[in-house]
């Protein structure tokens, strides 16, 4: 443990691999797949090794894999074929027993373990990383803004597109301009204040003389940020509660803390915690999430004034042509709520990956959202898999953990 400012911080445990070694190749995204759905990593290599997953139109695995088994002191071996240069998969012994994923690198070497399901025993990736990878890596997380880019506006236009149609029907082009009229953006009017912060939250204001060590990470992280002016910094005394929160814009700004998050989280991790919140407050999510918000309230509204409108047509008789647009008005509602949360999950992965921009280190970033995750559900992994097509996913604001791990390790190796 070590103490900063009054908080004690955890330390990670380092890894040390044991004297057995067995290699697997497989791509950092199925790893996330596994962890989530629960697999032990023994049922992993021996799925691996069905034949059927390496082949046919609609495969799974991109190369083949060579494993061995542990018995005892004495290796078991069986190779498939086709070793994937720079990727291996092993399980191994490590010592002190960790309980979370773990991330480690050396040069340009990443090593991640991820508990196996198995008392001690671990299932390590290791990634061999050189120039032309840096060069893909940087095409990639370019191209992955440029999506998160594309992605938010397109939700904003279609909100604002039902909207529109919902103004039609209430009142033609006059309506259409009634309802669009209330809903354009403005500057952030957001009221921080201790007073107020106190107020909403319960939050007391940090001082750098309290935690110089996480005013010196804040710091730093906003000076890579190129934000004119520091967040201010608020604790809030929850100490079974591991969560932050960013409020305002680029202009005046707060990040919100909680005690569990403080003592629970590592040096490292807490950076990336701090870059993740200070990725909302540069790409100004507070506001563009405002914005959402009226876009979604005007939709309910307007849906039921077209409704009730609708129904004064039917008692005189236009009851078969107002069906269609009885339908839409009902739906609209229900269509503007799934479009704000997708919206909100875009702006989450844009932060991880300005995060890991602003820090440099994924590893520390990862190892905060495994960490955030089992606060939340459990030691046990969820179920559902991101990858899948869960359609509870719809419903949420953030990005499954294991949806949100794997565009990080796609942006990093």
């Amino acid at each position: 443990m070590r103490t900063i400012g009054g908080f004690q911080y955890a330390t990670q445990p380092k890894p040390v691999p044991a004297n057995t070694v067995v290699s697997l190749v497989h791509s950092a995204s199925f790893l996330c797949l596994w962890h989530e759905i629960g697999m032990t990593g023994r049922k992993l290599i021996r799925n691996l090794r069905v034949g059927r997953a390496l082949g046919g139109r609609n495969r799974v695995f991109d190369a083949g894999i060579s494993w061995t088994a542990l018995h005892g002191h004495r290796p078991r071996r069986d190779v498939v074929a086709n070793l994937a240069p720079g990727i291996s998969l092993a399980l191994v012994r490590c010592a002190p027993p960790m309980q979370m994923l773990s991330v480690s690198r050396c040069g340009t070497t990443v090593e991640i373990y991820w508990p196996s399901g198995e008392a001690g025993v671990y299932l390590r990736c290791r990634i061999e990383l050189n120039s032309k990878d840096r060069d893909l890596l940087r095409r990639r997380r370019l191209a992955h803004q440029t999506a998160n880019h594309q992605s938010s506006a397109l939700a904003i236009l279609a909100m604002m597109l039902l909207l529109a149609v919902c103004g039609w029907i209430v009142g033609g082009t006059e309506g259409m301009r009634r309802a669009l009229q209330g809903t354009a953006p403005r500057p952030d009017g957001t009221v921080i204040s201790r007073e107020s912060m106190y107020r909403w939250f319960g939050a007391r204001l940090l001082s750098h003389a309290q935690v110089p060590e996480l005013f010196a990470i804040l710091t730093r992280v906003c000076g890579r940020a190129g934000l004119a002016r520091m967040p201010e910094l608020y604790c809030l005394p929850a100490p079974s509660d591991m969560n932050a929160y960013a409020l305002g814009g680029p202009e005046h700004s707060a990040i919100v803390l909680t005690e569990g998050l403080l003592r629970g989280m590592t040096r490292e991790e807490i950076a990336g915690i701090l870059a993740h919140e200070v990725a909302h407050i540069r790409n100004n999510d507070t506001w563009t999430m405002s914005w959402a918000t009226a876009l979604r309230r005007a939709i309910d509204w307007t849906s039921l004034a077209g409704l009730a409108l609708l129904r004064t047509r039917h008692n005189h008789g236009a009851m078969r042509a107002s069906r269609p647009l009885a339908t839409l008005l009902s739906a609209a509602p229900t269509l503007g709520q799934l479009l704000g949360l997708a919206l909100s999950r875009v702006r989450e992965l844009d932060a991880d990956a300005t995060a890991l921009e602003l820090t440099g280190d994924s590893r520390a970033l990862i190892a905060a959202l495994d960490k955030l995750e089992r606060h939340h559900t459990g030691p046990a992994p969820m179920a559902v898999s991101a990858f899948g097509h869960d359609p509870m996913r719809l419903l949420r604001s953030h990005p499954a953990t294991s949806e949100r791990v794997g565009t990080l390790l796609n942006l990093t190796f």
